[in-house]
């Protein structure tokens, strides 16, 4: 299925879409390698995917991807805003260990290819899903009072 869904940039928007992303992550959106990991830390493997999806909702014009090595070398993944915030949804499976995410040595970068953006892709969809259902439920609500 071919999603086309992009919303204006907003603090409103962003809540909507932050809360569906992290409602949607699911072992089945990890690499195999990192499954095992993720199990103590649900957040561990999602921070490419739930980047990506930020970006393909609200444009690379709003929302840039950067990533940095971290203390255990691997790359992990954020995005900053048009307006200079950086926005890292999957910042928990640092601080909930104590550790410190790898800002200090981000660079900008672009999503990745292969398999990495099929995972995008799917999130995207369940996201653009679950928006859209919530829009048709509250448009029925919204009918139905007046």
């Amino acid at each position: 299925m071919k999603t086309d869904f992009t919303l204006d940039y907003n603090k409103e928007n962003f809540e909507i879409i932050k809360g569906l992303i992290l409602e949607n992550l699911s072992a089945d959106l990890l690499p195999k390698k990192w499954v095992s990991k993720n199990q103590h830390n649900l957040m561990f493997g999602h921070c490419h995917t739930s980047s990506g999806c930020l970006q393909k909702v609200f444009g690379s014009n709003n929302i840039t991807m950067y990533r940095g090595l971290d203390d255990e070398d691997l790359y992990h993944w954020w995005v900053v805003d048009k307006d200079g915030t950086l926005i890292d949804l999957t910042a928990d499976q640092y601080t909930s260990k104590g550790r410190i995410p790898p800002y200090d040595v981000g660079e900008k970068s672009q999503m990745l290819g292969f398999s990495y953006k099929l995972r995008v892709k799917e999130l995207y969809e369940r996201v653009a899903s679950a928006y859209n259902n919530k829009r048709t439920v509250l448009d029925f609500l919204d009918n139905e009072t007046e």
